[in-house]
């Protein structure tokens, strides 16, 4: 048509028209969630190895540990967060790898006892969330399986501990979730 304006969109500095429309129109991928990312062709890149880098500067134990740096440590969770944005991360994953209520007991921790599974999420959740809006990343929820699973317990029980995670991840608003190392038995 003449004189017809464009419809313009820019996406990682390419330009793009769509249709003929009267207006222009800038959309900045902040907004995009993850399957949008996903269609428009961008990589995406996590971060990741929160435990054995944070073990090697002394703020989680090996063996069975949780998150609780999150809560004991939030500034070192923060700068390595900081580190994988930097190094090109889209993805803040939360530093959620068993911090469900029955793992955060189990063996002796103290953790669920002095901490509680809801503050050690709501801080990785709020840690991965200030780190992403530096940057142009997505937060994750991370859950992973649970003793309860493995240990037989009832269905209802399982889903209750997972509950609990997931209303947090909920209430913080995490982008998407990532569920990990789940054994999948029937």
């Amino acid at each position: 048509k003449k004189n017809a304006p464009h419809r313009v969109i820019f996406l990682n500095s390419f330009l793009y028209f769509k249709e003929s429309r009267c207006f222009a129109e800038v959309v900045t991928k902040y907004s995009w969630g993850i399957l949008e990312r996903l269609a428009a062709g961008e990589i995406i890149i996590g971060d990741g190895g929160f435990v054995f880098a944070l073990e090697k500067r002394g703020y989680v134990k090996a063996g069975p540990w949780t998150p609780e740096a999150t809560v004991e440590h939030p500034e070192a969770v923060r700068q390595l967060h900081r580190e994988f944005l930097r190094a090109g991360s889209t993805v803040m994953q939360t530093f959620t790898f068993y911090a469900s209520d029955d793992k955060l007991m189990n063996r002796g921790n103290y953790v669920e006892q002095k901490i509680s599974g809801i503050k050690v999420n709501e801080a990785a959740c709020d840690i991965a969330r200030a780190v992403a809006n530096e940057g142009d990343a997505l937060v994750a929820g991370g859950v992973s399986q649970t003793p309860s699973y493995l240990s037989n317990k009832s269905e209802t029980t399982v889903k209750a501990i997972f509950r609990k995670q997931l209303d947090v991840f909920v209430k913080k608003n995490v982008d998407f979730l990532i569920a990990e190392v789940c054994d999948l038995r029937t």
